[in-house]
């Protein structure tokens, strides 16, 4: 057998049923997501006028719907409105996995946002299952696409190693990001971190964070390492590029532990891997 773990069974058909369907499903929902366009931002629009008022008594329940029928149809704005829905109790009850559920899908069309909020619930275990890991993970995605208060939380995660590898370096390089964002209490982190470290680790946390190549992002591959260095696969250090070694590591993870040459590195795959 070539699956390890008490849930190897359910990750090959979770497995199986991604690369053949090729469409999103969301879990705890009997539904796929489509893409159409038009009628997502129709829907979209329908449920902003009926939360607001405009045109119509104010609604919110039915706005939630309106929100839900947009995210189906491929609309990452209804997905995370829908999912803040159900986090805030906003015309729905509180419901911290329904809420996950929502904003996962919004996530994945790389939604800010959605990312941050998902993080949260993850690195809480607030409706998913904890995982300090997946929530580094996200936060760092958020960060990378200018979310401000996820630039000020990665420097906390850094500085106290919550799911990520501990790095006063790096950890001093997010404060200062979000201090250009007006954060509050970003710059007397900065200074903290800055006194810790000396210029040559903030050299190199600059040059790591800036890292940009080819078609794996730099959160998404250190995601890779981590997790491939977890399961005894040796992907070199845990530096987010995308080298040789790392490339390596992957393949053979994937040959031995799925059969495959070649594993996509998507979303679905990636909460594959997560789990596994």
């Amino acid at each position: 057998m070539f699956l390890r773990g008490k849930s190897s069974l359910a990750l090959l058909v979770a497995f199986i049923l991604v690369v053949l369907t090729g469409c999103s499903s969301l879990q705890g929902l009997d539904v796929s997501v489509k893409d159409n366009p038009q009628l997502a931002k129709q829907k979209f629009r329908a449920g902003l006028d009926v939360t607001q008022g405009k045109g119509t008594e104010q609604d919110y329940k039915e706005g939630v719907e309106l929100f839900k029928d947009a995210a189906l149809n491929g609309s990452a704005k209804g997905a995370y409105l829908a999912g803040m829905s159900y986090l805030t109790g906003r015309g729905v009850a509180v419901n911290y996995a329904e809420s996950a559920i929502w904003l996962d899908l919004a996530a994945q069309k790389d939604h800010p946002a959605a990312l941050y909020e998902l993080s949260v619930l993850y690195m809480n275990g607030r409706g998913v299952e904890k995982s300090r890991l997946w929530a580094g993970y996200l936060l760092s995605r958020a960060a990378d696409l200018g979310h401000k208060q996820a630039m000020f939380d990665l420097g906390v995660v850094y500085a106290r190693g919550l799911g990520l590898p501990q790095n006063l370096a790096v950890a001093w390089y997010w404060f200062a990001q979000a201090e250009k964002q007006g954060v509050a209490l970003s710059t007397e982190l900065k200074r903290r971190m800055y006194a810790k470290t000396n210029a040559g680790s903030r050299g190199t946390a600059r040059r790591l964070m800036s890292y940009r190549s080819g078609d794996i992002d730099r959160s998404t591959t250190l995601f890779l390492q981590l997790r491939l260095s977890a399961l005894d696969y040796s992907p070199g250090p845990a530096d987010g590029i995308w080298g040789q070694k790392t490339k390596v590591s992957y393949r053979r993870f994937t040959q031995k532990e799925f059969l495959l040459s070649d594993l996509e590195i998507n979303w679905h795959n990636l909460q594959m891997i997560r789990d596994y």
